[in-house]
């Protein structure tokens, strides 16, 4: 398969860009505390690598997260593996996943120089992209050194087959280099299709973040009886607090936003409302007053929805589209989910009527109060949902069983 070059256009636009990008990269890597990040967006792993590895790529936390199960498992046969993400926290949830045996590195910015660069200094004999991550130059430069690149999870939002004209060009593009794209349903298929993938090179497989995992014990953070708002968006915590019903005040919320960069405005706004709350990247106690807890930290969120009475799930209740209700229906949680979904559809139907999903706030109480008031029935339903990723536990061997012949070559 001949690799299909961005084009002269797209190599302008990265250089005009690259300001951007430089600016994005320090401020990205100085906000999260992690001053190596600015230096691998640009220069990629100090070490050049002598043996081949399998390079794996998720763009965030939660795309890091859902293929955990996959790269442990290839892990486990043997594979040496270089584990990328694009954000310094998704870099960091791999060292807290991985912390020996599997080598923790981020992406370069999608600039000719530097993904060539990124490319040779690393033997790679094979590429897995999670999902949506369809760099053009990075694509590029990793097929034209004849690395086979496979899509896992693979997915097109319908955002991206209505992008303007010279986006789909580019999409259409990055898509001719990989060589095979696995699927979770039909609608990912067509859309994959509709922007020029070839039909004998997409499988229907399933939805990775289905594979049910035999969850361990998980420690319990948070001593009290709790609700968890998880995963939340900048104003989804002010309208979860301010709807709260009337006596509703001495209920422990624990919220652990999306981006725990946010923790700051957060605690700004529970000020304002003059909430008793505690902070645990401070190491900060939790009383009999304190009415929110506020998980300001990565790498525990499993551990805040294995214990909580009720999962709330952000990003739902603003523009985004929801997030991975697997996840928490894995832990045999109790799942509130909002109306906007155009990133869990699939999700919801996978996991039936286990899932409670409300079309505003007030109605997410109504239903709080209902499944605290009867326990049994939010356990009937946090049931259903765990015995339909159950039913899935053959997804893992699944996708293992596409990938490996391509280990061997």
């Amino acid at each position: 398969m001949n690799a299909e070059s961005p084009g002269s256009a797209y190599r302008l636009l990265s250089l005009l860009l690259l300001p951007f990008w430089l600016s994005h990269a320090f401020y990205h890597g100085r906000s999260h505390k992690l001053p190596g990040y600015f230096r691998r967006r640009f220069w990629g792993c100090s070490d050049r690598s002598k043996t081949p590895k399998l390079w794996i790529h998720a763009s965030s936390v939660g795309e890091v997260n859902s293929v955990s199960p996959l790269v442990k498992a290839l892990s486990d046969s043997g594979e040496l593996i270089l584990f990328t993400s694009f954000t310094a926290t998704g870099y960091q949830a791999i060292q807290n996943h991985f912390p020996s045996g599997i080598e923790a590195g981020i992406i370069p910015v999608d600039f000719m120089l530097f993904c060539r660069r990124f490319v040779r200094q690393q033997k790679i004999k094979l590429c897995l992209l999670m999902e949506t991550e369809l760099w053009p130059e990075l694509l590029f430069q990793t097929a034209k050194n004849r690395v086979p690149i496979i899509q896992v999870n693979a997915r097109l939002s319908n955002k991206s087959t209505q992008a303007p004209i010279y986006v789909r060009y580019l999409l259409r593009r990055g898509l001719a280099n990989i060589v095979l794209h696995l699927t979770r349903n039909t609608q990912d298929r067509d859309n994959l299709i509709g922007l020029g993938a070839e039909a004998d090179q997409i499988k229907i497989i399933g939805n990775l973040k289905s594979h049910f995992e035999q969850i361990e014990k998980l420690p319990r953070l948070v001593e009290r009886e709790y609700l968890l708002l998880a995963s939340s968006h900048e104003n989804e915590e002010e309208l979860f607090l301010k709807q709260r019903p009337t006596g509703w005040q001495d209920k422990l919320i624990v919220i652990a936003p999306r981006h725990p960069t946010r923790s700051l405005s957060i605690r700004q706004q529970l000020t304002d409302m003059a909430i008793n709350f505690a902070v645990r990247s401070e190491d900060q106690p939790i009383t009999d007053q304190t009415q929110v807890y506020l998980a300001d930290t990565l790498g525990e969120l499993k551990s805040l929805m294995a214990h909580a009475e009720i999962v709330i799930m952000g990003g739902s209740f603003d523009q985004t589209g929801g997030h991975n209700l697997i996840e928490p229906a894995n832990l045999g949680c109790m799942i509130i989910t909002g109306p906007s979904d155009s990133n869990i559809r699939e999700d919801i139907k996978h996991l039936g009527d286990g899932i409670i999903q409300v079309t505003d706030m007030p109605t997410c109480w109504r239903q709080i109060e209902y499944l605290l008031a009867n326990p049994e029935q939010a356990q009937k339903l946090a049931d259903k949902t765990r015995k339909s990723i159950q039913q899935s536990d053959n997804m893992l061997d699944r996708y293992l069983a596409e990938i490996k012949p391509y280990l061997l070559d």
